[in-house]
């Protein structure tokens, strides 16, 4: 929690280091968070009030309204995001959008409850006093009908406010950001972050509810409520101070559990017969050997996209007809996540990239990570077994990182083939990437650095969107990995790393050597045949059966298998 607070209040190096995070850093996010719950409320406001107010004074849609309310909180908003992004794109108005849906309905039903509620005999008696329709609805009706109204806006705030953290998925910076990627801001950011939003709404409500009050009627306040006694007041008082007190207490607690959130996989020992990948007529096919299967079951997990659901499913399928009892959790995250779960044996082994190990993990600067491939995986090995995790020999293919533009993006540049053909038009173009992409010296701060671009603007995206991105306009230089099969059935270009910033990227499967060890020699051994065959082409090939061919991780790493003489 004190951490979490001086986040807050200083400024403070990114995880990964590059960048500035937190204290006065967090002012644009929330400025963009405040400007997106503003904007959101005005137009639900401008939409809803005369509509409800209509309907209400006619006496109509009260199907309309109640079923208004019910849907309105049963639609995800996270849902319409994702959505509309293919129509709208990854900008605020696409934000500004899904708000308002999730803001109509508390102030539609809110305003059309309030304006059926007013006492008919006023509004009869106003009606024989010559007042118009218009008129009652508007003077009458609506003033009378206010608290409820504002009762309606105070939700839809509170609501926008908690929910505007889900920006950073459409490519609005707004207060998610460090919740979204806790990778780059650390647990003080998440936790430091969502104390501040449960403040702002907390303060949203209070005053909501002042606003609420003072638009009350004289007359209403005086029929519907007792004059509040001092004593009164002091517990009023109070019960604000405890609330805001139980909710810096739950996130002091979430704080706490979240630290202790790890468990461990029993490992029994015995001892293990040879290796399950035998000779055969193809000196490949993995056999069963029936004592794997007595050993603690081996949980397979892999990080978010394309390439690492393959791999995921490669392992995990090749150590099943090896006899091991194997489970799968897939999509864990980034690396910083991934890594998280492999520590905290929620996961016994994921893939991961010697690269991201030393760039990521180990803290080696981007200059001082080795070209060559064995270079790189034993400096990457010796690493991570500190941290009492094995690093399982890598693959032969390595997926770097690229950047890639479209051809027409390329011929209107000039006819640009390589990164540093770039540096002359950098300032007027948006480059994509995802969120760790900002404070990784392989990426971002490499391009500045190295090849000094300065990019008009970063969008931070989703890494299952790096090619949509950059096909439909939204990013003109997007990150790309050097394997997607998507590169050459788009017709991009991928730029020449002409500089060579990236270091060599080998896959290797992150194990923890408890588990590793009581799997026995078989383990690795599987890992390691199964690694042989993916080459660079394979691996292209093997993407662009899940992108483009819409097969899924499973089946493609199941295909890969049998094609390449590991399974019958």
């Amino acid at each position: 929690m004190k951490d979490a607070i001086d986040y807050l209040l200083h400024a403070r190096e990114s995880v990964g280091g590059g960048v500035q995070i937190g204290g006065s850093h967090l002012l644009p996010l929330l400025w963009t968070h405040l400007r997106v719950t503003f904007e959101a409320i005005l137009i639900a406001c401008l939409v809803t009030l005369p509509l409800a107010t209509w309907l209400g004074h006619k006496g109509r849609a009260q199907l309309a309204a109640s079923t208004a309310a019910n849907v309105g909180r049963a639609v995800p908003s996270f849902a319409v995001l994702v959505f509309f992004s293919t129509y709208l794109g990854l900008n605020v108005g696409n934000l500004v959008f899904a708000m308002v849906l999730l803001a109509i309905p508390p102030i539609f039903t809110n305003t059309y409850v309030g304006i059926r509620q007013v006492d008919r005999d006023v509004v009869d008696a106003a009606r024989g006093m010559g007042l118009t329709e218009r008129q009652l609805a508007t003077k009458v009706e609506l003033p009378l009908s206010l608290p409820l109204v504002f009762g309606g806006i105070r939700t839809s705030v509170v609501n926008v406010l908690a929910t505007a953290t889900l920006g950073p998925y459409v490519g609005v910076d707004t207060l998610g950001v460090p919740i979204v990627n806790a990778n780059v801001h650390g647990d003080a950011g998440r936790l430091g972050t969502a104390i501040l939003i449960a403040l702002l709404a907390i303060a949203a409500e209070l005053i909501f509810a002042a606003l609420q009050r003072a638009v009350t009627p004289r007359g209403l306040k005086l029929s519907q409520q007792p004059t509040p006694t001092r004593r009164n007041r002091h517990m009023r008082s109070r019960s604000v101070l405890a609330a805001v007190a139980t909710v810096v207490l739950a996130f002091g607690l979430a704080a706490c559990g979240s630290s202790d959130n790890s468990s461990s996989n029993d490992s029994g020992s015995g001892t293990s017969t040879p290796a399950t990948t035998t000779s055969t007529d193809n000196g490949k096919l993995i056999q069963s050997n029936p004592e794997n299967g007595s050993k603690p079951t081996i949980t397979i997990g892999s990080k978010n996209f394309t390439e690492e659901f393959i791999l995921g499913e490669i392992y995990a399928q090749a150590l099943q007809a090896a006899g091991y009892k194997v489970k799968k959790q897939l999509n864990l995250g980034s690396e910083q996540i991934a890594l998280k779960a492999l520590k905290a044996g929620r996961v016994d082994a994921y893939p991961e990239y010697t690269g991201t190990v030393l760039t990521s993990f180990c803290k080696v600067k981007d200059k001082a990570v080795p070209h060559d491939e064995t270079a790189a995986y034993d400096q990457a090995k010796a690493c991570m077994a500190k941290e009492g995790i094995t690093a399982l020999p890598h693959t032969p293919f390595t997926d770097s990182n690229g950047f890639a533009v479209t051809q027409a993006t390329a011929q209107k540049l000039g006819g640009i083939t390589k990164l540093s053909d770039l540096k002359a038009k950098a300032s007027t173009l948006t480059v994509s990437g995802p969120p760790e992409c900002q404070q990784r010296t392989d990426c971002l701060l490499g391009l500045e650095s190295v090849y000094g671009l300065k990019f008009k603007k970063f969008l931070s995206i989703d890494l299952a969107k790096r090619h949509e991105v950059i096909k439909n306009g939204q990013s003109d230089v997007g990150e790309v990995f050097t394997t997607d099969g998507q590169i050459k059935a788009d017709n991009l270009v991928l730029l020449q790393d002409d500089k060579q910033l990236f270091p060599p990227y080998n896959v290797t499967l992150l194990a923890s050597t408890k588990v590793a060890d009581a799997a026995g020699p078989d383990f690795a051994k599987v890992v390691s045949s199964v690694n042989e065959g993916l080459t660079t082409p394979v691996m292209q090939e093997l993407n662009s059966r899940v992108d483009l061919d819409k097969q899924t991780p499973a089946a493609v790493a199941g295909e890969y298998l049998k094609e390449a003489g590991y399974l019958k």
